[in-house]
């Protein structure tokens, strides 16, 4: 996918076209209407995978869940839902390249390019009105990495994490927020084998790039999700998740993610259906000529 999201970017490039809506891919859900549910009542995460899109459900514990469905519809039939009933619950939607499962949850086992060349990620989000956490929490949106950009090695994983109440900025509710991460914005992060939250929540994304020790930080997927500690239930959900890379000198390559619920099909009859159908057309041909 990057290879080909490369070439399409080069030319756009050389012709001097920017629309990266042009190339939103649509992710369906595994079920038709009223789509996905994936849950796990356990406190060990688990996860699903959304097809074959590169897309799964993950690190979902404590009844938490996750769904491309119809609940609450977005730039077409569907987005991607989320119910966490209390503080212990939790659920992902992950891009993970090249994925593994391990004890029933997933891991990227390949990288979508250097941290260095991440010019900008975003995504659309919706916090339902009834939810009763903390009112400054709404689904985050995380980019993932490998600090040492050695993927054989895992105790240096983990991720930089977009909140807008880290960015002076309101949570709304009942309606859907549009958010685009950039230089400028604020991230925190956890994992990487630094202490929790290393610098405090302040560090910017250009803060974080700068930064020596992410030098060779390789992007291993992008993240969002609610729950994990928070204090209360939520439900919500995030549509049209998206992120740019630089990785040559004017080639910027873009990928753009819209959620929806797999329309119920038409069955395709069987060939030997197919095959009784035209001896029953041939036979009714014949009987007309008699006739």
């Amino acid at each position: 996918m990057l290879r080909h999201a490369l070439v399409a970017s080069t030319i756009l490039a050389t012709v001097g076209l920017s629309d990266p809506a042009a190339a939103s891919t649509i992710v369906l859900s595994n079920t038709i209407a009223p789509g996905d549910a994936f849950s796990n009542s356990g406190p060990t995460n688990q996860g699903q995978a959304v097809g074959t899109s590169g897309w799964y459900y993950n690190n979902v514990r404590n009844s938490g869940s996750v769904g491309i469905s119809t609940t609450l519809p977005h730039n077409g039939n569907g987005s991607v839902f989320f119910s966490s009933p209390s503080g212990a619950a939790k659920a992902d939607i992950e891009y993970l390249p090249n994925a593994v499962s391990f004890g029933g949850n997933y891991f990227a086992s390949a990288s979508l390019g250097r941290f260095q060349d991440l010019v900008s990620f975003g995504y659309e989000w919706y916090r339902v009105g009834t939810s009763t956490n903390p009112a400054v929490q709404h689904p985050v949106l995380r980019v993932l990495l490998d600090l040492d950009g050695n993927l054989s090695t895992i105790g240096d994983r983990g991720g930089l994490v977009f909140e807008r109440a880290y960015n002076s900025l309101p949570t709304l509710t009942d309606q859907w927020v549009t958010d685009t991460i950039g230089a400028s914005t604020n991230l925190w992060s956890f994992g990487l084998g630094l202490p929790f939250a290393d610098g405090g929540y302040g560090i910017t994304l250009a803060q974080w790039q700068a930064d020596s020790r992410f030098a060779n930080a390789v992007i291993i997927g992008f993240s969002a999700g609610v729950g994990s500690g928070w204090d209360g239930s939520f439900t919500g959900a995030v549509d049209s998740i998206t992120w740019t890379l630089n990785p040559l000198p004017e080639v910027f390559v873009t990928e753009v993610f819209n959620f929806e619920v797999r329309r119920g099909e038409t069955a395709v009859p069987e060939p030997a259906a197919l095959a009784l159908f035209g001896m029953g057309l041939l036979g009714l041909g014949l009987a007309r000529r008699r006739v």
